[in-house]
């Protein structure tokens, strides 16, 4: 099977939402302002772990949100880091102090936080894109798959041996790390992987490169994924009866077959009642017929 590749993709994932339980998590939790603020020996002040990632996230309060526990209907339009559980907040708390102490950028924690909170929201409803049946218009099956160089990564780190021991949910890894759950995401794999492998740990060396490596952000960008698509048609939707083009009727080889066919400009089943015509009064015969029908616009 040929396969062609492409950086752009047009499908967009939805999850459907039936009845729900209401919505249930803990009470908001308030943050003391000496949390959010501490002292150096030098006499200069800076915040927190907490305070940053409360500000970075929920942006300028004292209250941190509760944590969203259930995709309701209601919460469906919550931003996704509503739904980070207290633990990952209290881990992101410190990825952000250790970010600031190392110099790295700290948009690379956010992005991570996204990820994350898109994970804690959708995880659940999610499928996978490469396991489904995933085609462009025509009928040719697609997959998708990260860049070379994230492919490269993710490898590295789900074979490191360090998924099980991270501070990051080994779940919230393996479908990070799975381009047919998330090949649009927004976290650095490279950062994601220095956490894998140094996050609490004090190797001077590690923190050294990864300070150097991560002070500047460099952005995912728009074409982080690869589309292949096959050059086979093998899926194919059933012809309509009926096309109707810039407001004119055509009946189709498959619509002839099943009796329908043009008089004037009505169409016409062998029984000889119009089913589309251009006077009102025989509209509500519409309802005494069902037929397949494209509109192209």
């Amino acid at each position: 099977m040929k396969v062609e590749k492409s950086t752009n993709v047009s499908s967009d994932v939805k999850s459907t939402l039936g009845n729900v339980a209401k919505t249930t998590g803990s009470p908001p939790a308030v943050a003391s302002r000496a949390t959010l603020a501490q002292s150096t020996f030098s006499g200069q002040t800076k915040i927190s772990g907490q305070g940053l990632m409360i500000s970075r996230l929920f942006g300028n309060t004292n209250t941190i949100p509760p944590v969203q526990t259930q995709l309701t209907k209601e919460a469906s339009g919550m931003n996704a880091v509503n739904f980070l559980t207290q633990g990952d907040r209290n881990m992101l708390s410190d990825l952000y102090a250790q970010a600031q102490d190392q110099g790295t950028d700290l948009r690379y924690v956010d992005d991570l936080a996204r990820d994350l909170g898109k994970y804690r929201k959708f995880g659940s409803e999610s499928g996978n894109l490469n396991i489904g049946n995933t085609y462009d218009k025509a009928g040719h099956k697609q997959t998708i798959e990260f860049t070379q160089k994230d492919a490269a990564t993710a490898l590295r780190i789900l074979n490191s041996g360090n998924v099980s021991r991270s501070v990051l949910d080994p779940g919230f890894l393996k479908y990070e790390l799975d381009s047919g759950y998330s090949f649009s995401h927004k976290a650095n794999f490279e950062y994601l992987e220095s956490i894998v492998n140094n996050f609490g740990q004090n190797k001077t060396t590690a923190h050294q490169s990864q300070a150097t490596k991560f002070s500047t952000y460099v952005s995912q960008g728009q074409n982080n994924f690869i589309v292949n698509t096959a050059s086979e048609v093998t899926f194919k939707a059933d012809e309509p009866d009926v096309i109707n083009k810039d407001g004119v009727f055509y009946v189709t080889e498959t619509g002839k077959k099943h009796g329908f066919r043009l008089e004037d400009k009505d169409v016409v089943q062998d029984n000889g009642f119009p089913l589309i015509v251009s006077q009102p009064k025989t509209l509500t015969r519409l309802l005494d017929h069902v037929f397949k029908i494209l509109i192209i616009l």
